[in-house]
């Protein structure tokens, strides 16, 4: 029997060693003394500084890049590592979607229960549910429209919702709300064929039949298709930093993004996905609350979202990029899912409680 740690082992041996940290005083202290309570703020050393260094140890184990940056939303308490470089957002971006079609919502121009017609022309290559169904034939509410972009992280969905409300449109929103560090570009069929290495516009109008006949007659050396991989994963297209998804995540659950029914939508769509079990909700205790949205394309692999902490202790907003140098969707997946306890453990014993948060 192999009696080495395992990765997941070392990382609960790290939280119970971080909360033994961050319970101990910050000082040596005469016996028989009560030691002081320490002060918690947004800047205390000694609580988000050790914080980090259990995060950088997570990610240093990791074999790639890793950006994260997480917020208790009631304090303004945070830590993070590598939050400010861009990462690609993969499926996250439909978040910063959501919230535009949402405005549209706002403003009047639609309403959820507006019906949509699902044509042929809408089936797109990819994640999701509605590629597998007959079109003509299918109506969806805007609202079920967004669902399915969300909760099965639906291309398909996706790529009309953005052919509706504009990848540039979205970008501008972000930049109304202050957040000059996302972005989104394309479609998701743009997207996938991009990093494939595929010319996008013969197949701009085109059914999902006659897209996947045109990618299969498409002839590529490996080595092109590796040189196109690199120059996606290069580009600034559709790309984020964790601080600034994490920004967008507590506007929207403290109602600022939107008006605050608007943001009360957005929050239950997203509390409802279905996909990354093993990613932020990989090792949190069961039945937690946690509204979020996962992204994966290639060695890029995503999860963004909103914990609810247990007995009044708050949320946390948390975004979690990686880039593996390597292909690794488990090692990625663990990795995001050790943060993510690891800070759900630091503010189960350091957030204030509801009395010091009114």
């Amino acid at each position: 029997m192999n009696t080495a740690i395992l990765p997941s082992a070392r990382s609960t041996i790290i939280v119970v060693f971080l909360v033994a940290l961050v319970t101990l005083p910050a000082v040596a202290q005469d016996p028989g003394t009560a030691a002081p309570t320490p002060e918690l703020s947004a800047t205390s050393p000694g609580t988000t500084e050790r914080l980090e260094v259990v995060m950088q140890q997570i990610v240093e184990r990791f074999p790639g890049r890793i950006g994260v940056y997480a917020e208790h939303i009631e304090s303004g308490i945070a830590a993070g590592v590598d939050p400010d470089s861009p990462y690609g957002m993969a499926s996250t971006y439909k978040v910063p979607i959501l919230v535009e079609m949402m405005a549209r919502v706002e403003s009047g121009d639609w309403s959820l229960d507006m019906p949509i017609d699902f044509t042929v022309r809408d089936q797109h290559i990819g994640s999701g549910l509605l590629a597998d169904l007959w079109a003509p034939g299918l109506t969806l509410s805007l609202k079920n429209l967004a669902t399915m972009m969300i909760i099965l992280s639906d291309n398909s969905a996706t790529d009309m919702l953005i052919d509706r409300v504009g990848a540039a449109e979205v970008t501008a929103r972000m930049r109304s709300l202050g957040l000059e560090n996302i972005r989104v570009d394309r479609t998701t069929l743009e997207l996938i064929l991009d990093y494939n290495g595929i010319d996008y516009e013969p197949v701009a109008d085109a059914s999902l039949e006659e897209i996947i006949a045109y990618r299969e007659k498409v002839s590529m050396s490996p080595e092109e298709v590796a040189a196109a991989r690199e120059t996606f994963y290069a580009g600034p297209e559709d790309k984020a930093t964790a601080r600034e998804m994490t920004a967008l995540l507590i506007l929207i659950a403290e109602g600022r993004a939107l008006e605050s029914e608007s943001c009360e939508v957005i929050l239950e769509i997203l509390e409802r996905t279905r996909t990354g079990a093993n990613r932020l909700r990989g090792l949190l205790p069961p039945g937690t609350r946690l509204a979020h949205k996962t992204g994966t394309i290639g060695r890029i692999l995503d999860d963004v979202g909103i914990i609810y902490l247990p007995d009044g202790l708050g949320r946390v907003a948390i975004s979690v990029f990686t880039l593996a140098d390597e292909p690794d969707g488990e090692r990625a997946e663990a990795a995001i899912a050790d943060l993510a306890r690891t800070v759900y453990d630091f503010f189960i014993f350091n957030a204030p409680g509801p009395e010091t948060t009114q």
